[in-house]
């Protein structure tokens, strides 16, 4: 008697981790409509004045600049765009902190990405001497959390800059599922915390549609997966996620086609100057919250999982973040 073959999730093998970094502002602090883009910048700089072109850290034979904030591969089989290793988990918009007081903000690695977990330790200090926002506040680091949006839990993993204990909240396909069977999966909220930039058909879409959400937010987990899986670990074949696509999709648009049993949702317009390009992008998008008859765990699984992963346009700066109520 043969066994029935079962198809694995295509996210079976992924991980994410999740840092919360709680710092104390030295100086008065000013961040605009989307605070992610000062921090991403901060960021890159405090790489490009500690690791290049410095020697690697011991145990990591890498070069952490290009391999953390990367965007562009001339042989990759998909295109020169690569996702970044990391998303932003910003502050709010037009977010204030005064000299003394404190605030916090996000990043999250992304697969095998977690070997730069030491390097992006080490900048922190290095982005509060650059400072960030309007006039470069600057900042220093107090603690390090490490943390988890399926059941808003975190843990301190460093204080003071000494480390206290290694992360054991990392985000996997075991414990999507253990958090989905404790949801109701009739409906459900999404709380858009940050824009969400979504393209479809080559058209901006202009309000929340489970559609193209889940789409792109499969296209960017395939992304993800094929750049910063386990070099040990089997990636999903293409035709798997070719299916999950077309599949996941669907669902959506019929439950889209139901109609909404909420939005609360507006549009944002923000525009980002890149020094690179010499000229500013919009990665504005829909932010608020809206709420669908679902039904389906399947659905619920991918929206759990889009929590870690961002959905749409500019997620390294903070772009698609939203939660699951």
């Amino acid at each position: 008697m043969q066994r029935e073959h079962v198809q694995i999730h295509p996210m079976q093998h992924f991980t994410a981790i999740h840092f919360k970094f709680l710092c104390e502002a030295l100086e008065h602090i000013q961040l605009d409509a989307q605070p992610g883009t000062a921090i991403r910048g901060a960021l890159y700089h405090a790489m490009i004045n500690l690791f290049s072109p410095n020697a690697p850290i011991p145990g990591v034979p890498l070069d952490p600049v290009r391999a953390l904030l990367a965007d562009e591969d001339e042989n990759n089989p998909r295109g020169r765009d690569l996702p970044r290793a990391f998303a932003v988990e910003p502050p709010p918009p037009h977010t204030r902190v005064k000299s003394q007081q404190r605030f916090s903000f996000g990043v999250t690695l992304f697969g095998s990405a977690e070997i730069l977990m030491p390097y992006l330790f080490r900048a922190l200090p290095e982005m509060g001497n650059l400072g960030i926002g309007q006039g470069r506040g600057r900042f220093k680091l107090i603690q390090i959390y490490e943390v988890s949006p399926l059941n808003d839990t975190s843990r301190v993993i460093m204080h003071h800059q000494r480390v206290v204990d290694r992360p054991r909240l990392t985000i996997s396909h075991r414990r999507v599922l253990e958090e989905l069977s404790m949801r109701r999966t009739d409906e459900v909220t999404l709380r858009f915390l940050t824009p969400m930039r979504l393209i479809e058909a080559g058209a901006l879409v202009r309000t929340p549609k489970l559609g193209p959400l889940l789409r792109r937010l499969i296209e960017r987990a395939q992304a993800l997966s094929e750049q910063f899986n386990p070099s040990d670990e089997e990636i999903a074949a293409r035709m798997i996620w070719k299916d999950e696509w077309q599949r996941i999709g669907d669902m959506g648009n019929q439950i889209d086609a139901s109609g909404l049993l909420l939005d609360a949702t507006h549009w944002v317009d923000i525009r980002s100057y890149s020094q690179a390009k010499g000229r500013s992008t919009p990665i504005g998008g829909f932010s608020g919250q809206a709420r669908w008859r679902i039904n389906s765990p399947e659905v619920l699984t991918w929206l759990l999982w889009g929590q870690s992963l961002h959905v749409g346009k500019n997620a390294a700066k903070g772009d698609g973040y939203f939660s699951v109520e």
